[in-house]
C-alpha cells in the first residue's frame, strides 16, 4: 500500500565545538538566501527596514528552535518511525487517499526524493510515466516537458496551489526548480482546466512544501556533495513547532562546470514555510520560494557559442489564511511573483521580466455524508516586458498585461462506498483572449475483494498563446490563436499482496484543437512562424508496476506508448518518443546501506535537423542507467554517492546538444 515514512528524532549533539561552528555557518547561509528573497522589490529606507525587520524574524524563529536542542541533551540518540497513509490534493485540490484517485497521480515524497538524489525537479519528473523530458544540453539548460504527448507549456506547475511564474515562454524553469524543503511533488496526468485553469491539456504538478507542524521534534541538517565536472554543492535543511509556530526552510547552491567549453552551471535556492494558529479553527501561513540560475550557453555542436551568460532569477512571497472545520474549509491566499531572465552576449543583452500577482479563494463545503461541493475564484494579472523581440535590425521592445478572472465548482459524489462519482465546470475570461467554459466528469468503481479500482474521466481544456508566441511570432497574417482539448482517458490500478503489488494501466487520449507549432520559413533561424495547425491528436498506453519483492527489495517499472500526430499533414511532433521504457531495484543491504539502480530508455524518436536541409528528422535511441547508494553511518552522519550514466552512453536528448558522459558524486550529510 502506498505510504510515506516520516522519521522523528531526538538527536542529542556532543559537547564539541563543531556543532556550534555548523550552527553559525548555517545561520549565515539562511541570512544570506533570505536577504536575496526579501530584498528583491525594496528600495526605499522604510522598505529596507521592514526588510531587515522580517529577516530578523525569521532567524529568531531558527534560533528559538535551535537553543532548546542545544542546552537540553545528553550524547545518544533515539528514534522512532510513524506510518502515514499519503494522500493527495493535486487530483481534486481537496487530500484525497491514493485509493481515490486515477492511476494518472502519482505522489513522490520527500523520503523517495532524498534516496534517488533528486536535485531538481527535473530529476523527479524524469521517472514518471508518461512524462518524456528533453533538455537542449547538460545541468541547467532549458527542459521541456511533453506530458502525454503535450507541449511544454501544456503543463502547470504550482506551490502548495499557488501557480509557478513560468517567465516569458510559459514554459517552466523545471531545471532550476529545487526540491530543497519539499515534502512531496504531486502530478496529475490528463486534463486539468477545471480545477487548475489555463494551460491544463498535459497536467499539472503541485509542490508541496514542508510544514513545521509535521515534525515530532526540531530538525536540522546540513550537507555538501562533490563530483565529476568540479561538482560541488551545499545544502541545508530545517523544520520545528513551537507551541503555535510552524516553521521549515531549507535551500542549497551547487556549481558544475560540466563537459564542453562554456558550459557551467551555477544554482541558489531556498523555501521556506511559516505557519501560526491565530485561533483553534484559523492558520495564518506565508510561503517564500527564491531560486537563481546562472547558465553558460554552449550553443549546439555545430555553432558553438563562447560568450554567452543567461542568469534567471525567480521568486516568490505568498500569505495566506486557512479556515478548518469538520464540514467546512476556506483557503484565501496572495501570491507574488516575479521571474526575470537576463541573456548577454557579446554584442547585446536581453533583459525579459515576468511578474505576476494572483488571489486566489477555494470553499469546500459537506453537503452531506456522501457529497463534497468544492468551489473557487482566482484572479491573475501578468505584466511581461522585453527589452528586444526583434532577430534582426534595430531593436523592438514589448511590454504589456494581462489578466485572467475565473470561477470553478465541483462534486464529489459517493453514492456507495465502492462507487465515486466526479464532476466540474469553470469559467475563465481573459482580457486578451475572450472567455471560456471547460469541464470534466470522471467516476472510480472499486471492487474491495479484488483490490481493483477501474477508472474513467473525459475532460475539455484550454490554453492561451504564450507571451513568446505573440511577441516573436513573425509573420502577422497568422495571429495565434488559443488552443483547446477534449481528453478521455480509462485505466485501472490492481493491487494483490496486501498492497506489496501494485499494477497500474491507462489509455489516453487528447484531440487538440489549433495547436500552437513553429513553422521555419528561412534558412536557419532567419525567421520562424508560430501558427495553429488545425488539429492534433496524442494518445497512448501507461503501463507501471510497484512490488515489494522482499522485506528488503523492492522493484519498480513503466513502460509508455505514445502516438503525437499533426492530422494538418499527418507528420509527427516533434521530441516525444513513441516508447519509454523505466526500470528501477533498490536493495537494504542493512538497516544503514541502502543501494539502487534505474535506467531510462527513450526510442523512436524525431527532431528538428539543425544543418540544412532543416526539417524533422530521426532522433536517436538512448538507455541511461543511474547508481545510488546511502549509508547511515551513525544517528548524526549519513554518506551518500550516485553515479549517472553508468554506461558511459554517448547520446543527445536534443539533436546538437549532447548529455554528460559518466559522472560521479558523493557527499556527506549532518542532522541534528
Amino acid at each position: 500500500m502506498f505510504s510515506i515514512r516520516l522519521d522523528m528524532r531526538t538527536h542529542l549533539l556532543p559537547n564539541r565545538i563543531l556543532p556550534y561552528i555548523l550552527y553559525m555557518r548555517l545561520i549565515l547561509f539562511n541570512q544570506n538566501v533570505l536577504q536575496r528573497l526579501f530584498q528583491l522589490s525594496f528600495n526605499s529606507d522604510m522598505e529596507y527596514k521592514l526588510k531587515q525587520t522580517t529577516l530578523l524574524t525569521a532567524a529568531l524563529c531558527a534560533l528559538s528552535g535551535f537553543v532548546p536542542a542545544m542546552v537540553g541533551g545528553a550524547e545518544g540518540a533515539s528514534a522512532s518511525v510513524q506510518v502515514l497513509p499519503a494522500y493527495v490534493v493535486v487530483a481534486t485540490r481537496t487530500p484525497l487517499s491514493m485509493d481515490r484517485v486515477s492511476p494518472s497521480v502519482d505522489y513522490i515524497g520527500a523520503e523517495e526524493m532524498a534516496f534517488w538524489q533528486d536535485r531538481s525537479l527535473a530529476d523527479v519528473l524524469q521517472r514518471q510515466a508518461g512524462m518524456p523530458l528533453v533538455a537542449t544540453g547538460t545541468s541547467g539548460s532549458l527542459t521541456s516537458i511533453f506530458t502525454r504527448g503535450t507541449n511544454s507549456n501544456h503543463t502547470s506547475f504550482f506551490l502548495d496551489g499557488r501557480r509557478v511564474n513560468p517567465g516569458f515562454s510559459n514554459q517552466f524553469g523545471i531545471d532550476v526548480l529545487s526540491t530543497a524543503n519539499l515534502e512531496s511533488v504531486q502530478i496529475l496526468r490528463g486534463a486539468s482546466s477545471v480545477n487548475y485553469g489555463s494551460n491544463g491539456i498535459g497536467g499539472a504538478i503541485d509542490l508541496r512544501t514542508k510544514s513545521g507542524f509535521d515534525v515530532a521534534e526540531r530538525f536540522y541538517s546540513v550537507e555538501a556533495e562533490f563530483g565529476s565536472n568540479n561538482f560541488r554543492r551545499a545544502g541545508f535543511d530545517t523544520a520545528f513547532s513551537e507551541g503555535d509556530l510552524g516553521f521549515s526552510l531549507a535551500g542549497s547552491w551547487m556549481e558544475t562546470d560540466n563537459e564542453r567549453a562554456n558550459d557551467g552551471f551555477e544554482r541558489l535556492s531556498a523555501t521556506s514555510r511559516v505557519e501560526y494558529r491565530l485561533l483553534e479553527n484559523l492558520n495564518f501561513e506565508i510561503l517564500g520560494q527564491f531560486s537563481e540560475g546562472d547558465k553558460q550557453v554552449p550553443g549546439n555542436v555545430l555553432n558553438p557559442a563562447n560568450d554567452q551568460l543567461n542568469t534567471t532569477q525567480t521568486w516568490l512571497v505568498s500569505p495566506g489564511l486557512q479556515f478548518t472545520t469538520d464540514e467546512f474549509s476556506a483557503h484565501l491566499f496572495y501570491a507574488r511573483s516575479e521571474n526575470e531572465l537576463v541573456n548577454t552576449e557579446p554584442s547585446q543583452r536581453d533583459e525579459i521580466f515576468v511578474e505576476s500577482d494572483e488571489i486566489s479563494l477555494q470553499l469546500d463545503y459537506t453537503l452531506s455524508e456522501p457529497v463534497l461541493l468544492t468551489t473557487g475564484a482566482v484572479y491573475r494579472n501578468d505584466k511581461a516586458s522585453n527589452n528586444n523581440v526583434a532577430f534582426f535590425g534595430p531593436a523592438i521592445p514589448y511590454d504589456e498585461a494581462s489578466s485572467q478572472l475565473g470561477g470553478f465548482a465541483q462534486v464529489l459524489w459517493q453514492p456507495a462506498e465502492e462507487v465515486e462519482l466526479r464532476g466540474g465546470i469553470r469559467f475563465d475570461d481573459y482580457s486578451d483572449f475572450g472567455s471560456e467554459w471547460t469541464w470534466n466528469i470522471e467516476a472510480i468503481y472499486y471492487i474491495e475483494k479484488l483490490g481493483l479500482s477501474v477508472f474513467s474521466k473525459y475532460a475539455t481544456s484550454y490554453v492561451p498563446p504564450r507571451t513568446s508566441d505573440i511577441a516573436f511570432d513573425s509573420d502577422p497574417s497568422t495571429d495565434p490563436v488559443p488552443e483547446s482539448s477534449d481528453s478521455f482517458e480509462i485505466g485501472l490500478r490492481q493491487e494483490w499482496f496486501k498492497g506489496d503489488l501494485v499494477l497500474k494501466a491507462v489509455y489516453f487520449r487528447n484531440e487538440i484543437e489549433d495547436l500552437l507549432t513553429f513553422d521555419f520559413t528561412g534558412v536557419g533561424f532567419s525567421g520562424f512562424d508560430i501558427k495553429n495547425v488545425n488539429e492534433a491528436t496524442t494518445d497512448g498506453l501507461e503501463l507501471s508496476m510497484d512490488f515489494k519483492l522482499l522485506e528488503k527489495i523492492n522493484l519498480a517499472g513503466s513502460y509508455t506508448y505514445l502516438t503525437a500526430t499533426n492530422e494538418q499533414d499527418d507528420s509527427r511532433l516533434v521530441r516525444r518518443p513513441r516508447h519509454t521504457l523505466q526500470l528501477a531495484a533498490d536493495y537494504d543491504f542493512t538497516d544503514y546501506l541502502r543501494a539502487g539502480i534505474r535506467a531510462t530508455g527513450y526510442f523512436d524518436r524525431e527532431d528538428f535537423q539543425i544543418a540544412s536541409p532543416f526539417g524533422q528528422v530521426d532522433s536517436e535511441d538512448f538507455f541511461v542507467i543511474k547508481l545510488v547508494a546511502d549509508w547511515k553511518v551513525n544517528a548524526n552522519w549519513s554518506v551518500f554517492a550516485r553515479v549517472e550514466n553508468l554506461l558511459d552512453e554517448e547520446y543527445a536528448p536534443t539533436i546538437g546538444f549532447p548529455a554528460l558522459g559518466r559522472t560521479g558524486y558523493i557527499g556527506a550529510r549532518f542532522e541534528f
